[in-house]
């Protein structure tokens, strides 16, 4: 009986912090893929509500581009590029959340920081593209006067902040912007005198420098490459949702473009607009469940560095394009 007890004190015991260290354990290991799954699962339930993913273009820009033919008169091309610049604003404004830019914080909207960034990219690209139109493209010269329309929608409209809640709106102000916008392809289609659409060889060459210059797609360009130690954790995501806000834009207006200019290809284009619409595919599908930083050899994503791959590609493509033209 002794010999018993003695063998059984011998034995090694478990403290109770021992224990208890040992259970956390157990939990963290547990735990951890369980948060995970139940974060994925709800995200996903989230993106069916919402899409974050944009792997088509928009239905209304490819209806639009399968009756609007590369021969159609002029007036009809102009329309339909119109139609494209402010067609992205116009989905995000009629999206399941609305306008989440200016939500109160009391708004449970208010967080969706993704999506409200991608907004704030929207409405830039859509001011850019806007300004260009028509200070180039809606007028025969440089001395002529913009259309009253355009004028007021980019100046006024367009140009509003993107975060007020009331007295105005921003919805309602950039609904009004829409609308001019809209006036103007009406008023170019029916002939009026007053709406003009002028795409020479310059302004094609001008546009492509244009989306590409340090006004447009360098923007969001600066914000990709900025160092790492610079940008607050908290911030990466933004800048990678602003971007892909802006090529959604982009792409739009650029699919337009070439559809309604064929002759941009057959200048020897071809492949580089090819390979520059892979890449604002790529960009407009980035959705990473988790936004990682990482730097120099580390072995976690650079989410940020990706994305600024992409636009480079981007960037130098459209630049290709240009001096394609040019030749």
């Amino acid at each position: 009986m002794e010999k018993k007890s003695l063998k059984k004190s011998l034995r090694p015991t478990m403290t109770k912090f021992g224990k208890w260290l040992v259970l956390v354990l157990l939990a963290f290991i547990l735990i951890w893929p369980l948060s995970a799954g139940l974060y994925w699962t709800v995200y996903k339930g989230y993106t069916l509500i919402d899409p974050t993913r944009f792997p088509q273009l928009d239905q209304n820009i490819a209806d639009m581009l399968q009756e609007t033919t590369p021969d159609a008169y002029q007036a009809k091309k102009g329309a339909a590029l119109s139609a494209s610049i402010r067609n992205r604003l116009a989905q995000e404004m009629n999206s399941p959340f609305g306008w989440s830019v200016n939500d109160l914080i009391i708004s449970p909207t208010s967080w969706l920081d993704n999506r409200a960034n991608r907004q704030r990219g929207t409405i830039f690209a859509t001011r850019m593209l806007a300004n260009f139109f028509s200070t180039n493209l809606a007028k025969y010269g440089n001395v002529d006067a913009e259309n009253k329309d355009l004028k007021k929608a980019r100046e006024t409209y367009f140009a509003f902040t993107a975060d007020s809640w009331w007295f105005p709106s921003t919805e309602s102000q950039y609904k009004k912007g829409i609308a001019l916008l809209k006036k103007y392809e009406a008023d170019l289609l029916k002939g009026d005198a007053k709406a003009i659409f002028n795409m020479r060889t310059d302004d094609m060459y001008n546009l492509l420098k244009f989306i590409i210059s340090n006004q447009f797609l360098d923007q969001p360009l600066g914000l990709l490459v900025q160092s790492n130690d610079e940008v607050p954790y908290s911030e990466l995501d933004d800048r990678i949702y602003y971007t892909q806000g802006v090529i959604l834009v982009l792409r739009d207006v650029l699919q337009t473009f070439v559809h309604l200019y064929p002759e941009i290809k057959e200048k020897g284009g071809k492949e580089n607009i090819n390979i520059a619409f892979r890449a604002m595919n790529q960009i407009c599908t980035f959705d990473p469940l988790i936004v990682l930083r990482g730097s120099h050899d580390s072995i976690t994503a650079d989410h940020r560095g990706k994305m600024a791959r992409y636009l480079i590609s981007i960037r130098e493509r459209i630049n290709d394009l240009a001096q394609s033209i040019r030749r």
